[in-house]
């Protein structure tokens, strides 16, 4: 049998349809048969993959190999072209690339493809074979990620506005509108390096078990990303409510700087104008962070919303800067691996800086580099994370790149954690750019806000101005005494009581300070997030680098981070485990990295102080609803304050002492 899921529409269905009567015209019976097995899945997605749309993926699996006549001669690995004899088939996965151009609108150098697209009035084209094998190996990374790893996959690219003519000569990947099944498994033949004995070869790309768990009914093809009340309030927030003309208007006009405290909804707001971008124009933007777990929550959002970031219908791609950075410099030489990349980034950006300032990489370079390579450059609009932290090489790269008018930044008042505030407007003409103060609280609720801006005060912030919203009533405050971590039982009843109100567990978020990992039966994790997962809870880590990299797909996992990863992420409920380890370790590091005070203006010790209280008031400002606070019993200046404001507000703080555990 031939089953088609997922897109039921546009070219990409219409293309599934004609490869399924390519395949009944060689073998009719495959209509009717229960024992072999075609899956075509339309539109598939990866989640939390780098690339995340496949136009097509085809899996075949045949109880007996199934015959086609031989047309070409097949390249083995080693040893010399030959004419198969006989050729059969016992299955296959297949990755395929469809492209509807017309002849005018693909070019082949040898046999690599590309394909035209006409953007802002300018002629791109964007090479389909390297994207077609990139999507190749990311289908098999996501395959790895569920233990799916002994399954061999090819690429291949179908352009449905040619015809088998309007080809190079084989061998090579493409195929066309009229190209059969037959002629299809020649291609495999030729691309397989396949080994056969007295020249018959047998197409097999798995066994018989490998494909029995790809096709099962929990395997991944299957999976569907499910949204929560959260995720489709946060969705209608951006693609449902409106932004002033105003600031649409000054798109791609002239440079945008948001300013605003924590919870104002800097990044809702990017993400609004990024889609309002795709969305009206069919722009393609660019978002950059350092945070590579708001990356992953950021992707997730639009995974859900369903936007695309190809360079045919425009989009939103999500980055961190180090990826995108390093992608460059690997583009203009600067670098020709990443072994060591982070460790030479300093100098890596000072080398490509005199390349772009000097005129060794010319503006027409780089034009160049943006037609040939569109999908990874070529963007209309670059929007910025959390501004305030760039330093100035970063931004000198980002405006040689795309011009200052086709940037929107987001800078993020008193949450900057270097020593010096980006300057992004320095140099511009007062009509070049835009700042725009947001100061209303959009993510907590009045009952947070309120207790935020008391103890920012008691902290010695006094500058703090975000002002509650009156439309979001309530919203509590638990401050925890003693171990937390040890008692998963008691944030399981949290994730309940955030269930009864139609929360799921993966609309929380718990924040941990660094260190303070564990050895499991999975491999290392954090302890608070290994305690929730043998009280029974499931999680996503994200305090390990390789979970960072994919966004969480199942609504039942409670997202686990370290607190320097928490900017712009949110939770109905947060859970901020020993925010007092947080204070201390931020003045540490404050005395190490060897800042000078004036000691006039103030000491080091209140230098110090300043800067762990700028970083306190990140993870405060995450909640939606429930803020827990989890400090020790040992005296410091952030539990004192804590104890002072809670005081003051005992009418929305509730304090909780857990008992020390009995020892012998």
């Amino acid at each position: 049998m031939i089953l088609i899921t997922g897109v039921t529409e546009g070219g990409e269905h219409a293309a599934a349809k004609r490869l399924e009567r390519r395949m009944l015209d060689l073998w009719p019976d495959l209509a009717q048969s229960q024992d072999d097995v075609v899956r075509i899945f339309v539109g598939l997605k990866m989640h939390g993959q780098k690339i995340e749309d496949l136009d097509l993926v085809v899996i075949g699996s045949f109880a007996e190999t199934r015959p086609f006549d031989v047309e070409f001669k097949f390249y083995p690995r080693e040893g010399e072209p030959f004419q198969p004899r006989s050729a059969r088939v016992r299955n296959f996965a297949l990755v395929i690339e469809v492209k509807s151009h017309d002849a005018t609108g693909v070019r082949f150098e040898n046999t690599i493809a590309s394909v035209r697209y006409v953007r802002n009035g300018r002629e791109t084209w964007e090479n389909v074979t390297e994207k077609n094998r990139s999507q190749m190996f990311e289908f098999k990374r996501w395959l790895d990620r569920f233990g799916l790893d002994n399954v061999h996959v090819r690429n291949l690219v179908l352009f449905t506005g040619l015809r088998e003519r309007d080809l190079p000569r084989r061998p090579h990947n493409c195929i066309a509108s009229d190209t059969s099944f037959e002629r299809l498994l020649n291609v495999l033949g030729q691309m397989a390096s396949p080994r056969g004995e007295d020249r018959r070869v047998t197409l097999s790309y798995g066994s018989d078990e490998a494909f029995r768990r790809i096709l099962a009914s929990d395997s991944p093809l299957f999976s569907i990303l499910e949204p929560t009340p959260l995720d489709r309030r946060r969705m209608d927030l951006i693609a449902k409510t409106a932004l002033p003309d105003a600031w649409l208007e000054d798109l791609g006009e002239r440079q945008i700087l948001l300013k605003g405290r924590g919870g104002v909804g800097k990044t809702v707001i990017l993400l609004q104008m990024a889609y309002r971008g795709y969305d009206q124009s069919g722009l393609r933007s660019l978002v950059l962070t350092f945070n590579k777990a708001l990356v992953a929550d950021m992707r997730r959002t639009m995974a859900l919303l369903g936007v695309p970031r190809g360079v045919e219908k425009g989009g939103v791609a999500i980055e961190t800067v180090h990826g995108f950075i390093g992608r460059l410099m690997m583009k203009l030489g600067v670098i020709d691996s990443y072994d060591c990349f982070l460790e030479d980034y300093e100098a890596h950006k000072e080398t490509l800086l005199s390349y772009l300032s000097s005129g060794t990489v010319t503006q027409d370079d780089l034009a160049s580099i943006m037609q040939v390579d569109a999908t990874n450059f070529d963007w209309d609009l670059v929007f910025v994370d959390e501004g305030q932290d760039w330093p100035s090489d970063e931004i000198a790269i980002l405006n040689a790149l795309y011009g200052a008018n086709r940037l929107v930044v987001s800078d993020g008042v008193d949450q900057y954690v270097r020593d010096a505030v980006a300057d992004w407007s320095s140099g511009l003409p007062k009509g070049d750019f835009k700042a725009r103060r947001l100061r209303k609280c959009l993510r907590m609720k009045a009952n947070l806000a309120v207790f935020v801006a008391d103890l920012a005060l008691t902290l010695g912030l006094n500058d703090w101005d975000l002002d509650p919203n009156p439309e979001a009533a309530g919203g509590r405050v638990i401050v925890v005494e003693g171990d937390l971590a040890a008692r998963p039982d008691w944030v399981a009843s949290l994730v309940d009581e955030a269930r009864a109100l139609g929360n799921f567990p993966v609309d929380l978020l718990a924040c941990v300070p660094p260190g303070r990992t564990v050895r499991t039966s999975d491999g290392p994790m954090n302890e608070a997030a290994a305690a929730f997962m043998e009280n029974g809870g499931t999680v996503w880590d994200g305090t390990l680098r390789d979970v960072r990299e994919h966004y969480p797909t199942n609504r039942e996992d409670l997202r686990f981070v370290q607190y320097d990863s928490c900017r712009g992420l949110e939770g109905w409920t947060t859970v901020n485990y020993r925010l007092d380890e947080l204070w201390e370790y931020k003045s540490r590091q404050w005395f190490a990295e060897g800042h000078e005070t004036d000691p006039l203006v103030e000491t080091r010790e209140e230098a110090a102080a300043r800067h762990a209280a700028r970083w306190i008031m990140i993870p405060l400002t995450r909640a939606i609803d429930t803020l827990v606070i989890n400090v020790g019993s040992d005296p410091s200046p952030f539990r004192d304050a804590l104890r002072e404001v809670a005081e003051r507000r005992d009418d929305i703080v509730q304090w909780v002492r857990f008992a020390k555990p009995v020892t012998d």
